[in-house]
């Protein structure tokens, strides 16, 4: 940032916050003195502050008060009582970005009885700044807001703006919970190796090279991935008989069906906490 008064707050200060934070620094995106952050343990305060320099506190309300831009980076289920600790307490200007799983704009910006809220939904490859982020804000978010939330999640890596929040719940269960799927596959196919002989460091590194270059061949064709199918299937050759060892097994009805689950969890969390959210005592 060009402005050293301008300040960045973390309510939570978790995996997915340390990551914002060590790529903003690395990238002299912001100054240690720039960002503030809470967390309930004081121990994991203490660790931020040495490892990066940043200030540090187990109280919600003073960073929110000194932010210019806040990001919620709380657990679902402690979300309600985090927006009791926010709530009127932060200044007009101040931009909230919410990276709370299935935390939904109305109900945050009814919780911390404030407009300028966004959210958002990166995945675990953000850690080695790899990652998709998939973000959306209302449309009475000023320009200035829209600006910073690029700028913060560029450091961990692509980020793609969407104009329907509902969208932000289908990349929860798709680039969110897509990692864990890969990797799932990842092994499973690592395991498919060894079972037919291959020793398990030709394995390792035969797939994951195997893994990468298709992904990257994917990502510069112009046509459609069933057709790069097509061009490494031979009629009666291994990858036909592959195949079809594939659709037997349901295999793209049980990936479907996974994410179809994921998704339903995602929007049962959201629907859970407007709920709380909504039900909570007027202030």
């Amino acid at each position: 940032m060009a402005n050293k008064d301008w300040t960045l707050g973390f309510i939570g200060a978790g995996v997915m916050a340390e990551v914002m934070i060590a790529g903003l620094i690395a990238d002299g995106v912001v100054e240690p003195a720039q960002i503030r952050a809470s967390n309930r343990r004081a121990e994991r305060s203490i660790e931020l502050n040495e490892r990066y320099g940043i200030a540090c506190t187990l109280d919600n309300a003073e960073v929110a008060q000194s932010a210019d831009m806040l990001v919620l980076s709380v657990k679902p289920q402690t979300l309600p009582k985090v927006l009791e600790d926010l709530h009127d307490k932060l200044r007009p200007g101040t931009s909230v970005l919410s990276i709370v799983a299935g935390a939904r704009i109305a109900a945050l910006q009814r919780g911390l009885n404030h407009k300028d809220v966004s959210r958002c939904m990166p995945n675990l490859p953000c850690r080695i700044r790899k990652g998709m982020t998939v973000w959306y804000t209302v449309p009475e978010v000023r320009e200035e807001s829209v600006a910073a939330i690029v700028m913060v999640l560029s450091v961990m890596g692509e980020t793609i703006r969407v104009h329907d929040e509902s969208h932000v719940d289908r990349a929860t269960a798709v680039n969110g919970t897509g990692p864990a799927i890969v990797a799932q596959f990842v092994k499973a196919l690592l395991e498919a190796a060894t079972f037919i002989g291959e020793p398990r460091s030709l394995a390792h590194d035969t797939v994951l090279a195997t893994l990468a270059g298709t992904v990257e061949m994917i990502r510069r064709s112009d046509v459609h991935v069933a057709q790069l199918i097509d061009e490494v299937t031979s009629p009666g050759g291994t990858t036909s008989r592959a195949l079809q060892v594939l659709k037997k097994g349901r295999f793209s009805a049980v990936l479907t069906d996974s994410i179809d689950a994921a998704h339903e969890r995602t929007v049962a969390l959201g629907e859970a906490l407007d709920t709380k959210i909504n039900t909570a005592p007027s202030r």
